[in-house]
């Protein structure tokens, strides 16, 4: 089934689309630091419904660069309904708008659906269907008894929220690791997609359910909380990132290398926006610095390749076939280019160390054996599969940058969380092991 195309207030009343633009700021995939409300821009609808008013809509809206964004094509699919009945008790339900009932189709079985079947689905069962809740930037939806060839336990649907024109990267990297064999992540099983102005826009996509998933943050405070050492799945965890490190680099191979001066100059960069938004950060100035320094005169040109480049343990699956890593898009609002960029994989290995910290203390454990524990046997593992590949000072200073970052976050967002990224500061200048 093919969608089709077409400029906003063919479909939806601009009663419809005021009340989705604004409902959609609240919503948890909707992009931060952007000013104004979304402005409706295309509607997609399936073949089905070019002969009369369609039932579902993929309203695609445009926003306006922020101050930490640039500008952004979000898609918010709908199920539109007649007013009048007990439209409320439907699931997603938005609101009231022209006589029409409003639905998120994000939750809502017709817009999986329509999704599936642009996938390349027919008559997809949706029985058992439902959308995870802890998701931010995409929808994710379970479907158990959704079960084309290649999974056996269900589908994982995930809708796209912001779109990207081109390759999008959780479906051009998926797809090339599940070409190459790699098995630690979910199968890729195929995407929706729609031609806007002649090129592709992928608007969801279709992977195997993974069994008796736990997400891998959740996992690790559990087991933070009763005081349980998590350090032999850390350690399963660190092979499985190295084996996603040489899978990425076979399948989608660069010749681009690192060029050390400006790898540096970004790091600087952003240790010093850091320092002035974050007060804390202050007395530490100087150490950073000389931290930047010393990496500066020891760098080298080294290969660089594709890598996940958001990973900590919340881009993790652990299941009945041990862990699986997801969400390879990177952040949504960054262009796409430089979210694909080739780079270092010790980035990856800085954000999983981080999350370690992350998960002891959302966890309520008070014992730093149990985060240095985790962190030890993830780097052994890690080594131990990847070889030699792993630099001890790149590293500290990527843990740095990300430990920098946090702060800033949390003194915005959570100021009671400052401690956590603060004591890794605190701790990474002060010489400690990068397991500490």
């Amino acid at each position: 089934m093919s969608l089709r195309v077409a400029p906003a207030g063919t479909h939806l009343p601009a009663e419809v689309t005021d009340l989705v633009a604004a409902w959609a700021p609240g919503r948890r995939w909707f992009p931060g630091g952007v000013e104004g409300r979304p402005a409706p821009w295309l509607e997609l609808t399936d073949d089905a419904g070019a002969g009369g008013a369609p039932d579902v809509v993929l309203a695609v809206l445009r926003l306006e660069p922020g101050p930490t964004t640039g500008g952004v094509v979000l898609q918010v699919p709908l199920v539109i309904t007649a007013a009048g009945r007990d439209e409320d008790a439907d699931p997603g339900y938005i609101g009231t708008a022209a006589g029409l009932a409003v639905h998120d189709g994000g939750a809502h079985p017709a817009a999986w659906d329509t999704l599936l079947r642009a996938a390349g689905l027919d008559a997809p069962d949706l029985t058992g269907g439902r959308t995870l809740t802890g998701e931010q930037s995409n929808t994710s939806v379970v479907l158990p008894h959704v079960r084309p060839p290649g999974a056996p336990h269900g589908t994982m649907l995930k809708i796209l929220r912001t779109l990207t024109a081109g390759d999008h990267p959780d479906v051009t990297v998926p797809q090339a690791l599940t070409a190459a064999g790699f098995t630690g992540t979910p199968r890729f099983l195929g995407a929706a997609e729609v031609i806007v102005d002649g090129t592709v826009v992928d608007l969801a996509v279709l992977a195997a359910l993974v069994p008796d998933a736990h997400d891998g943050f959740e996992h690790a405070c559990r087991f933070a909380g009763r005081g349980d050492r998590f350090d032999a799945l850390a350690a399963e965890l660190g092979a499985v990132v190295a084996r996603l490190h040489t899978a990425l680099r076979d399948a989608l191979p660069t010749d681009a290398r690192l060029e050390p001066a400006g790898f540096v100059s970004g790091l600087r960069r952003r240790a010093a926006a850091a320092i002035e938004a974050a007060p804390s950060l202050a007395p530490h100035a100087d150490a950073v610095g000389r931290v930047l320094d010393d990496l500066q005169e020891r760098l080298t040109a080294v290969p660089l390749q594709r890598i996940h480049g958001d990973l900590h343990l919340g881009q993790a699956l652990y299941g009945a076939d041990g862990w699986q890593l997801l969400d390879f898009e990177g952040e949504p609002q960054r262009p796409v280019a430089e979210r694909t960029a080739p780079d270092l994989p010790v980035r990856d290995v800085a954000g999983m160390l981080r999350s370690f910290d992350y998960a002891a203390a959302v966890g309520g454990t008070d014992d730093p054996a149990w985060s240095a524990g985790a962190k030890a046997a993830f780097l052994d593992a890690y080594r131990a599969q990847a070889g030699d590949g792993l630099d001890d000072d790149v590293l500290r200073a990527l843990v740095l940058d990300k430990a920098l970052y946090e702060v800033v976050y949390e003194t915005r967002q959570r100021p009671h969380w400052v401690h956590i990224p603060l004591g890794a500061v605190e701790r990474l200048l002060a010489g400690a092991p990068l397991d500490g």
